[in-house]
């Protein structure tokens, strides 16, 4: 990607995170597998040699691709300031996630998950920052996550950020949302 594409896919990601849940498309670009095109403009954007990564639940041709196009190092959980991985081979119960101090809550991670489809799970709500008043959203984020994130929130401002993946789209959620099952609004 070129200087003048990353800045297109920086301003789309600060929008999407200004914008707790809604949708966003980024920038269309070449998709080099094995990242899909949304994920790999992501990470070609973010990431550099001053940004260590862990990877969960990633195929083995992801750690090479990283160190060629982003020179991003592999690190473990603990040293990650991201993490890839997705929602498939995601235990958010038992994976320890980077989640800052209360001297250092920006040490939080931000976690970028690749997933089937950003809008076809139980719908959840979104209240919080960049929200005027509530947000549905519906990605299938797995088993225990409404629990892993009612727990972040506790510890805020410590945690991670989320930035969701799938083909062209990505959704953003900072650790400032409150996140809820529906029927529970």
């Amino acid at each position: 990607m070129n200087p003048e594409q990353q800045q297109q896919v920086f301003r789309t990601l600060l929008t999407a995170m200004s914008a707790p849940g809604q949708i966003a498309t980024i920038p269309a670009h070449s998709a080099p597998a094995p990242l899909s095109p949304a994920c790999a403009a992501i990470c070609q954007t973010l990431l550099d040699a001053g940004s260590p990564v862990a990877l969960v639940g990633m195929c083995a041709a992801v750690a090479p691709w990283l160190a060629t196009h982003c020179r991003a190092p592999m690190v473990s959980m603990d040293a990650a300031h991201f993490v890839l991985g997705t929602e498939k081979h995601w235990d958010w119960e038992s994976t320890p996630v980077p989640m800052g101090s209360e001297e250092e809550p920006e040490q939080g991670a931000t976690l970028i998950l690749e997933l089937d489809n950003l809008d076809a799970a139980k719908p959840l709500q979104l209240t919080g920052p960049g929200i005027a008043s509530t947000r549905r959203i519906a990605p299938d984020l797995g088993a225990g996550f409404l629990t892993f994130w009612q727990k972040q929130q506790s510890r805020y401002p410590r945690g991670v950020d989320l930035i969701l993946c799938c083909r062209e789209q990505c959704l953003c959620l900072p650790r400032s949302v409150s996140i809820c099952r529906l029927e529970e609004a």
